[in-house]
């Protein structure tokens, strides 16, 4: 961090601040990705982007100032283009693994801190296209917001079809209230806000009691060294059909398929998946899309138990889907986002205990972003197969990231590899659990739908 006595710094919220100290050697706060083009694109005019539009994102200039343990976002004196638009060829024939060699050499390394917090690389040469590795720091950004930022900084904004560019659309008029209306809003905020404090009580007690994780494969000591794997483009109808198939949403089959790949993987290691429920942690929305470009974290994470022993697939995604609508009913997302604001205000010392001790109670991250509905376009090229890897915190070391773009769904894992032998074991098994269901409806197998009717 730098300081600075002459321009007036940003205040940084208690949130973000959280965010910021929660890097470790083991586990960096930072969100990789990656995009392909769909054709040659030179770095030259990606830098034109970058200075255009991305720099006009204010927050993009500057860096995290730490000023007597209270942190700013201070704006850079001068910014190094060379530094957050490097040029890097890919070893070998340039493949799929090459790229995965390469983002995995990044993983483990810190950004500059005396610069701000986010990087590009681009690869001119990419099965013989162009592709662009970004890096940038979750203090900047939650997933919401960085679609939103690539959304603002392509050269369309996709209004109606992306949660990105909602921000302009107008808000409805609201009638001002009379004496009478007046009364009754303050009653209501009242027992609001009554029954928000005993919610938030709630859910603390109940977080807190959370046993530590089932000690399988994906709960051990961790290393600095980690790996990345991504599935094909699968198409975001096919999943759809599933889910009405079975009457249930896409979220449901896709975080079912997930649990059914976590079992895949711990049977195929050796271990029993009998009894074993693999709990994650889900990001959880808080603010409205109108306000993603924003900026910053807003959102609450929540504990989700995957029933990874459960042996059936349809009675897995029943059970996911059980779980996800109680999380969802309840105050649990937004206790830990007050959690994590206590934790930002308070002592570094404080935030690194409170993250060890509800880091013990999951295995993985699980983050599912809303993508834009239709292809971004740089200087009239489309964007492909985007993918990004969530960070994981405290003793986690198994990420999954999910992203619905341009009508496909992009599924990629990154896993310590203290953890995990080949994370494209779980991504691979993850389109098996996909298939199977597929297959499943399409034999017209009636135990799919029994399963979802005595949920």
């Amino acid at each position: 961090m730098r300081n600075a006595k002459s321009v007036q710094p940003e205040a940084m919220s208690v949130v973000d601040t959280a965010w910021l100290r929660m890097d470790s050697p083991d586990n960096l706060m930072v969100i990789n990705g990656f995009w392909e083009f769909d054709a040659s694109f030179s770095k030259e005019r990606f830098l034109a982007i970058i200075k255009e539009r991305l720099l006009a994102i204010p927050r993009f200039g500057k860096l995290p100032l730490n000023r007597d343990g209270e942190y700013f976002w201070h704006k850079a004196e001068a910014l190094d283009l060379n530094y957050h638009l490097a040029s890097v060829e890919l070893e070998g024939d340039k493949s799929e693994k090459d790229m995965q060699n390469f983002i995995v050499s990044l993983i483990s390394e810190p950004l500059d801190a005396g610069k701000p917090l986010w990087r590009f690389y681009h690869i001119a040469d990419y099965q013989g296209k162009s592709a662009m590795v970004f890096r940038i720091h979750h203090a900047y950004a939650d997933g919401l917001a960085l679609v939103s930022v690539f959304d603002a900084i392509a050269d369309v904004s996709v209004m109606s079809t992306s949660p990105a560019a909602r921000h302009n659309a107008p808000k409805p008029a609201q009638a001002k209230p009379g004496a009478l209306g007046w009364l009754t809003h303050q009653a209501k905020q009242a027992g609001t806000a009554c029954a928000f404090s005993l919610g938030w009580l709630y859910e603390s007690a109940h977080v807190a009691l959370l046993s530590s994780d089932t000690k399988t494969t994906f709960k051990k000591p961790l290393s600095t060294d980690k790996q990345v794997a991504w599935a094909p483009s699968i198409s975001l109808a096919e999943v759809k059909d599933i889910g009405k198939a079975i009457n249930c949403t896409i979220n449901d089959v896709l975080l079912g398929c997930v649990a059914g790949s976590l079992r895949r993987y711990i049977e195929g290691s050796g271990d029993s998946a009998d009894g074993v429920s693999v709990r994650a942690t889900v990001p959880m929305n808080l603010r409205p899309l109108s306000e993603a470009l924003n900026l910053g974290n807003h959102f609450g994470l929540v504990y989700l138990d995957l029933p990874v022993s459960e042996a059936d697939s349809s009675r897995r995604i029943a059970k996911v889907r059980r779980n996800m609508s109680t999380l969802k009913s309840g105050m649990q997302a937004h206790m830990s986002y007050g959690v994590l604001a206590i934790l930002g205000h308070g002592p570094v010392k404080l935030q690194k205990a409170a993250l060890d001790f509800f880091s013990q109670k999951a295995s993985a991250v699980m983050t599912n972003v809303p993508g834009p509905t239709e292809a971004l376009q740089f200087d009239g090229v489309k964007i492909s197969s985007p993918m990004f890897w969530v960070p994981q915190s405290g003793s986690i070391g198994l990420g999954v990231s999910i992203l619905s773009y341009a009508g496909n769904v992009e599924f990629g894992v990154i896993a310590d590899k203290a953890l995990v032998s080949d994370p494209a074991l779980i991504v691979d098994g993850f389109v098996a659990e996909l298939n199977a269901l597929r297959q499943g409806i399409a034999a017209g197998d009636p135990s799919l739908v029994a399963a979802f009717s005595a949920a």
